[in-house]
């Protein structure tokens, strides 16, 4: 025995399917959100998004000083899987939204316009 809606349930709900993509955006996260997402970058690239004076590893670029653009830019590779040989970052992304790597991306490079 199949259940089945009522058939003005139908004409009630379909205007939804026609909502664009664009409602379904989150908001951008707040800048105390940011702050605690970043927080989670600083444990391989450095307090501030620079690494250490001196750090054996150079492998794990200073992302403070970038561009936002080109930040977010390979954020996005990574979280496409498009960045050849890298291990860690392709994982970490994929928890990421869109949102939340333009407001990374936004965090470290102005850091680096700030004064020392």
């Amino acid at each position: 025995m199949r259940a089945s809606l009522p058939s003005g349930v139908f004409w009630v709900l379909a205007p939804l399917w026609l909502l664009p993509p664009c409602l379904a955006h989150t908001p951008p996260p707040s800048p105390q959100d940011v702050a605690l997402l970043a927080g989670t970058c600083v444990t391989c690239h450095g307090p501030g998004g620079q690494p250490p004076a001196g750090s054996p590893d150079r492998s794990i670029p200073a992302l403070r000083g970038q561009s936002s653009a080109a930040l977010l830019a390979r954020l996005q590779a990574f979280q496409a899987g498009q960045v050849a040989g890298a291990t860690v970052m392709p994982r970490l992304m994929q928890g990421y939204d869109a949102a939340q790597l333009q407001a990374l991306a936004e965090w470290f490079a102005r850091l680096g316009q700030e004064a020392p």
